[in-house]
């Protein structure tokens, strides 16, 4: 991100909400929540984070265990602000309610989480433009 023009400092987990304090290159102050995995599994979050800040931005980030050699930036960041994250969450939350109806209730109440497969859209990779100008 400080590539990209943006001043960025970490909360260093004093802050449960935002793990990066960020200001724009224009000037808008916002903070980030940074969520990794290192298989194409659930990005698990917090419940939490669904509480209403409209200045809070994802980014989830897939960091293979065995890095590509063919491909050495075989990373993949998914960039989503607030209102995108939101609407995935409504999505999981459907597919949840219409998984349960043709198998039945689990056991145990599951993480909350978002899929691989629902971040992994064009919007959502590599879209750095999702975050404050």
């Amino acid at each position: 991100m400080t590539r990209r023009g943006y001043l960025v400092t970490f909360t260093m987990g004093n802050a449960p909400a935002a793990d990066l304090l960020c200001k724009s290159p224009h000037g808008v102050e916002f903070s980030v929540q940074v969520k990794s995995l290192k298989a194409k599994n659930y990005f698990l979050y917090q419940d939490s984070l669904l509480k209403n800040e409209s200045n809070l931005y994802f980014i989830f980030v897939l960091v293979p265990l065995v890095l590509k050699e063919s491909n050495p930036k075989s990373t993949e960041y998914f960039v989503l602000s607030k209102k995108q994250f939101m609407g995935l969450v409504d999505e999981e939350t459907a597919r949840m309610k219409a998984t349960e109806q043709k198998r039945g209730r689990p056991y145990a109440p599951f993480a909350s989480g978002i899929s691989y497969s629902a971040l992994n859209k064009e919007e959502f990779l590599n879209a750095w433009t999702n975050l404050p100008e």
